[in-house]
């Protein structure tokens, strides 16, 4: 059997040490290793003949994998080694972070065949996948304006701090949405802020939505009307309680197969918009499900 494990070098999270312990313990378990890198422009190289493909890393390396793999047409099973800041995906499935307890489940796993495997259909902007959610509003400032020197002092954390220094200038902006759900009717809005939940986490151990959750064929959209910042506060206290956000008046639930994004012509959009945990460069314009689906090799503790 060949892993191959791809990491991302540039990561603030990446530890050389730990990514060889994670190699020794899948040979350990009778595997052949082969390393892979990602790329930030994409261009990576997959292993044609791989059984299974383990990303070690965030959110944000998981999505360059599953873009490549896209663009490749590669079908081969993926698991996620917890190494990133904040690994959404990797703890709704459920890896262990310790390397050698991953290796050895996710390969009861892949013996296990079809009753381990998670089939995930592929969301995605006009920019390419993401792989647990998507954003436009204040959090996305947040995200944009943090400081990558002090995100690997205290990790997640640097985004709270980010957060904190944006009530002395509270951002706020228009966007216009038209949606269309899973029975196929449209709808279109105006809103302040908007979220985008694939999977079932959102910045951590919270949920935007309690029916979120990765294996769905569609997504699940909150809009939010008025984004000051009260509301925002309220919005974000909803999902820390776990409760249900679209028990608030300013908040609207769709389960959408796809949205299209229209905004002002403001260079200061593109730092509202994140992508799991990552600003986005350029703003999107679409969100929609794709044809591609992913299988992720489920791990199997017995």
């Amino acid at each position: 059997m060949l892993v191959q494990l791809i990491h991302n070098p540039a990561s603030g999270t990446h530890h050389e040490l730990r990514l060889g312990v994670l190699a020794q313990a899948f040979e350990a378990c009778g595997a052949k290793v082969v390393m892979g890198t990602t790329e930030i422009d994409g261009n990576m190289q997959l292993a044609d003949d791989s059984d299974l493909i383990c990303v070690s890393g965030g959110d944000g390396t998981l999505r360059l994998v599953i873009a490549a793999m896209q663009k490749s047409g590669s079908k081969t099973p993926l698991c996620i080694f917890p190494a990133g800041t904040v690994n959404l995906v990797a703890r709704e499935i459920g890896y262990a972070p310790e390397p050698e307890k991953f290796a050895s489940e996710v390969m009861r796993g892949y013996l296990a065949g079809a009753d381990a495997r998670l089939k995930e259909p592929v969301v995605a902007s006009n920019h390419g996948p993401f792989v647990a959610c998507l954003s436009a509003g204040p959090d996305g400032v947040a995200v944009a304006k943090h400081s990558p020197h002090l995100k690997k002092k205290i990790g997640r954390n640097a985004y709270t701090w980010s957060f904190a220094k944006l009530f002395l200038r509270w951002p706020r902006q228009q966007f216009s949405l038209d949606v269309i759900t899973v029975d196929g009717s449209q709808s279109s809005l105006s809103c302040e802020a908007f979220y985008v939940a694939k999977g079932r986490y959102f910045a951590g151990p919270w949920t935007l939505t309690p029916e979120a959750g990765l294996g769905g064929d569609n997504f699940h959209l909150i809009a939010l009307s008025q984004a000051n910042r009260w509301n925002f506060i309220r919005f974000m206290l909803s999902v820390a309680r776990g409760k249900d956000p679209k028990k608030l008046p300013f908040a609207r639930p769709y389960h959408a197969r796809s949205v299209a994004i229209m905004h002002s012509e403001n260079s200061q959009n593109n730092q509202f918009f994140q992508e799991d945990g990552d600003s986005m460069v350029l703003p999107p314009t679409q969100i929609l499900m794709t044809d591609h689906v992913v299988e992720y090799c489920l791990p199997r503790n017995n």
